[in-house]
């Protein structure tokens, strides 16, 4: 006879949606979305997670007063810390991502309301963040002009979105107002910086982080708390 050995059951995972805030005109966003694509890729046999983008303009302004690359980065960064210095940084750091960072390319400033846009009007054909990686290529590897309507749909049809949803998107302003509701209602929250994840609603991540740090955030998030008594896990 067969003795039954007991075991204890692993938690069941419950399913993974992802809240992004952040901006295609944020060198930390792209490294943030590449990070979040590694992390999310160490999960064995877990279901395709659910990531919704919500766009938050940095450069709110941009359209009227064309901040330059330069001076935008500088008011990211601490006192003391020169451009040059976070340059190289961001190159060193993008490269271990896949990322070929070309500051060179970089003038002024897009609006990337349209950018947000775009995506918002993406989410009806499955392709969010295939648009979103496509974006952020195009502005930090390449130097395309993110604030075009006319750019932007040439990007857009790259990753497979339709011709009429493309028309749609350059001959009217569909979805706009909703981007500018969104980024209103983020303010509103005490949203001032990108990026930020949200991970099923309770785990926050905010500021950029590495990959071990969203790879714990995520598993914070997929497991159930454990019972009242148990020893309770720590997020650092």
């Amino acid at each position: 006879m067969n003795a039954i050995v007991p075991f204890a059951a692993k938690p069941s995972r419950t399913p993974l949606v992802v809240d992004l805030v952040a901006d295609f005109s944020d060198p930390w966003s792209f490294l943030g979305k590449r990070r979040l694509d590694r992390a999310l890729g160490a999960l064995a046999g877990a279901s395709r997670p659910d990531i919704r983008w919500h766009g938050f303009r940095m450069v709110p302004e941009a359209g009227a007063r064309r901040v330059g690359w330069r001076d935008q980065l500088l008011t990211r960064l601490p006192s003391g810390v020169s451009a040059d210095f976070a340059e190289r940084s961001l190159a060193e750091a993008g490269r271990e991502l896949g990322i070929e960072f070309d500051f060179s390319k970089l003038g002024a400033m897009p609006d990337t309301a349209e950018a947000h846009r775009l995506v918002k009007l993406a989410t009806a054909e499955g392709l969010t963040m295939e648009l979103v990686e496509a974006i952020f290529m195009a502005f930090f590897q390449d130097g395309r002009d993110i604030g075009s309507t006319e750019e932007l749909a040439r990007i857009g049809a790259t990753v497979g979105l339709s011709a009429g949803l493309l028309e749609s998107f350059v001959q009217s302003k569909a979805g706009r107002e909703d981007v500018d509701h969104e980024e209103s209602r983020l303010r509103s929250f005490g949203v001032i910086a990108v990026p930020n994840l949200l991970l099923n609603g309770r785990v926050l991540v905010p500021g950029p982080a590495d990959v071990p740090t969203y790879v714990q955030a995520i598993d914070q998030a997929i497991f159930p708390p454990l019972a009242e008594d148990a020893p309770k896990p720590t997020f650092h």
